[in-house]
């Protein structure tokens, strides 16, 4: 064997998968000299495992057994999501490829490319609508050929006898009615029958120009349909994209602003799915048109148009012509080869991972964590990233797309962009993917998968409750005692909360660990000479907490007293040296020794208790300053950035316990104990106006909280609020249970 299957969910080889697969799951890794084909093309790097124009796939190498599997049709993403994920793919990597920085990369929309073109009427529908009456007019009353057929009829019917008709009557006495003495009187004879043709190559181009026009039409009206959604989103406030934190609201209306203005955007759009509507009416009259019943719906016609006299010089055949001619150029019905199949589900399978990458250095940027070195080039596919007192550590793989987020202190974050529309699998499939999906995560690092939003929520609601829920939900969402649980998250360029739903998990993966790191604990024997001044330390013999960020007026003397021990120890150092001087001049002249070795005795004493003192002092000073840095990085407000007051904002308690509230915006963070294990859950809640959580909503937390919230928050039965325990999940049967919260609530 000369490959690795690889399945991406785990990062480890496997068995070859026959049978169903996952669009984009497994990845194909050659190597030796041997020639191996997958899809009848052979391969010599990394390929992910894509279908044919059949929906299936094929392994084969010379040899061996050729090993066959499937890949269900309803995993393919359509047109509209497959080329505007390319776009905005192909995008990102120019930027890499071309050596440029993180900035080059912000300045890439995560929407879809040209929305203000694609939703304006088209050059090839404004001429349609100019000459869509030619074709009207072609439909109803067609042009034919007059076609003459001998048929055997009663003599009744006849009108014109056939030339043979009396050697056939004279041959075939089935057909007499009664013989004479001079004739024989007929019952049936051949006579010539006259019908018009329509079936002739100037309507069949007519009739498939119909099919061509009405599947143009209709992908048209579909996309614009969404765009006409995406607009309205993001213009009405009364929408889901203008509901629950008004900062969520802010960054969705600032990433909509940089890429369109809503409001003419959306006009725009109306009017031309209007239009657009009107012709699809309109094509769609005609096939129930004469013409179009009586041409076979199998006639072929082919791209190329062979241009006969009728259509060069009839007055509506030769509109009908340039229509066909218009449409051809758009280059839409041309059957893709086999070798630009497989090249194309290729490119979406690496175009769905740089949008990933995209998203991410999208969602880094709105959480305030940004490259040390600015000017770093991405062409590395590994840089390092600083902000909000944490360091992170980014990484991406071209071979396989997936993302690593290392963060100190904190479980790693893997991201596994799968390019398959999981929203349409059936339900045992959504589950089969769920279980290899936790399966293969580790409890030492936090796995999501990304897979594509579906057109519409009709996919969500027809899949089980709990399957739509889960496929919305983070790890620690939907976690279980000691059980390791993946992640998914539905993005698109068509989805305007894509950058809010991975920011989500960033703030999980960042904020958490820093929220627990509360609060910081040290030991040193020094402490309590400073401590009685100090009453954001709490001291119980050598051990120290940093309770809560010192005020300007509290802070220690531990760096001067630290200076001035310095200062002794040379001094000190000075008089050992002078002393050690004397004691050998005294020895060589003879002389008494005694006092000065008792000297340099108490000398060496003293400075190694000097010494150790100062070594105490330098890590009481560092352990302080880390101390402080930590819980001074708690203060800043995780939604606007405003700094609380340490007395006044602040609260701590025993273990992890915290809670901050913020001055400016009232939003509340802190870490609080679970009622059902000994874990720690990390909380953020903003202070929004009132909204109602509605369980049956899928998707209610990107909705209304975003990136704005940590632990999942739920209504105790008591009042107030509770969270959901990361560790065990208490509180998640809660969750979303119908409540109201409003302006000022607290848990």
């Amino acid at each position: 064997m000369t490959y690795r299957f690889v399945d991406r969910l785990s990062g480890n080889a496997c068995e070859v998968q026959a049978g169903g697969t996952l669009l984009g799951r497994f990845i194909l890794e050659p190597f030796g000299d041997e020639a191996i084909f997958l899809n009848s093309v052979a391969i010599s790097e990394s390929a992910y495992c894509v279908p044919d124009l059949r929906g299936q796939w094929q392994l084969l190498q010379p040899g061996q057994e050729r090993i066959e599997g499937t890949i269900s049709r309803t995993q393919v993403l359509d047109r509209l999501d497959t080329s505007s994920i390319l776009d905005v793919g192909t995008s990102i990597e120019g930027v890499i490829s071309s050596g440029g920085t993180w900035l080059d990369a912000l300045g890439v929309s995560p929407l879809v490319p040209g929305m203000s073109e694609r939703a304006e009427f088209q050059d090839f529908e404004k001429f349609l609508a100019e000459h869509l009456g030619h074709l009207i007019e072609v439909c109803k009353r067609p042009r034919t050929h007059l076609r003459v057929e001998v048929e055997r009829t009663a003599v009744s019917r006849a009108r014109r006898v056939a030339t043979q008709a009396s050697s056939y009557l004279a041959a075939h006495t089935e057909d007499w009615d009664r013989p004479t003495l001079r004739a024989v009187i007929p019952k049936r004879i051949l006579s010539l029958v006259r019908e018009d043709q329509y079936d002739i190559y100037e309507n069949r181009v007519a009739a498939r120009l119909v099919d061509h026009v009405d599947a143009y039409l209709s992908r048209r009206v579909t996309e614009v349909s969404r765009l006409l959604r995406l607009f309205s989103a993001a213009g009405d406030h009364r929408s889901t994209a203008g509901q629950g934190s008004h900062w969520r609201q802010r960054r969705v209306y600032q990433l909509w602003g940089s890429s369109i203005d809503a409001g003419d955007a959306r006009r725009k759009a109306e009017r031309t799915l209007e239009q657009l509507k009107y012709l699809k009416y309109s094509i769609s009259g005609l096939m129930d048109s004469l013409l179009y019943r009586e041409v076979p719906r199998r006639a072929f016609v082919g791209t190329t148009l062979t241009m006969t006299n009728i259509l060069a010089n009839d007055a509506h055949y030769r509109r009908v012509a340039d229509i066909w001619l218009a449409w051809a150029r758009l280059g839409l019905e041309q059957s893709p080869k086999p070798e630009k199949h497989f090249e194309e589900m290729q490119a979406l399978c690496r175009c769905f991972g740089s949008f990933a990458l995209l998203l991410v250095i999208r969602g880094l940027e709105q959480l305030g964590i940004e490259p040390v070195d600015l000017s770093q080039s991405l062409a590395g596919q590994e840089i390092e990233l600083t902000g909000k007192g944490a360091r992170v550590r980014l990484s991406w793989s071209a071979s396989d797309g997936v993302l690593r987020l290392a963060v100190d202190d904190g479980k790693p974050l893997r991201i596994v962009p799968i390019p398959a529309s999981v929203a349409m699998l059936p339900d045992d499939g959504i589950a089969s993917l769920m279980r290899d999906a936790d399966v293969a995560g580790s409890l030492d690092e936090i796995t999501l998968v990304l897979y594509p939003s579906p057109s519409t929520e009709v996919a969500f609601q027809r899949m089980e409750p709990a399957h739509a829920h889960r496929l919305h939900a983070l790890s620690h969402e939907i976690a279980e005692q000691g059980q390791t649980k993946a992640g998914f998250l539905p993005v698109s360029p068509w989805d305007l909360t894509s950058v809010e739903r991975i920011a989500r998990q960033l703030r999980w993966v960042i904020s958490a660990p820093a929220f627990l790191a509360y609060p910081p604990t040290f030991a040193n024997p020094l402490v309590a000479e400073f401590a009685a001044n100090a009453p954001w330390l709490k001291v119980s013999g050598p051990e120290v907490v940093v309770v809560r960020a010192p005020g300007s007026h509290e802070a220690l003397s531990v760096a001067q007293v630290l200076e001035a021990e310095k200062s002794r120890l040379v001094a000190l150092e000075a008089e050992h040296a002078d002393v050690s001087q004397q004691l050998r001049m005294a020895v060589r002249d003879g002389r008494a020794s005694g006092p000065l070795n008792g000297r340099k005795k108490g000398l060496n004493a003293e400075i190694t208790d000097l010494q150790s003192r100062i070594g105490f002092l330098t890590s009481l000073e560092a352990d302080l300053a880390a101390g402080v840095a930590v819980v001074q990085s708690l203060l800043a407000c995780p939604t606007c950035a405003s700094v609380a007051d340490p007395r006044r904002d602040f609260k701590g308690g025993p273990g992890h316990r915290f809670s901050c509230e913020c001055p400016d915006c009232s939003t509340q963070w802190g870490a609080e104990a679970c009622p059902n294990c000994t874990a720690w859950i990390p909380t953020l809640l903003p202070a929004v106006t009132s909204w109602t959580v509605n369980e049956a909503e899928v998707g209610w937390l990107d909705r209304f909280l975003g990136a704005d919230s940590l632990a999942v928050p739920y209504k105790l039965e008591r009042g107030g609020l509770g969270y959901v325990c990361p560790s065990c999940g208490h509180g998640r049967a809660s969750a979303g249970s119908g409540f109201t919260f409003r302006q000022g609530a607290t848990a």
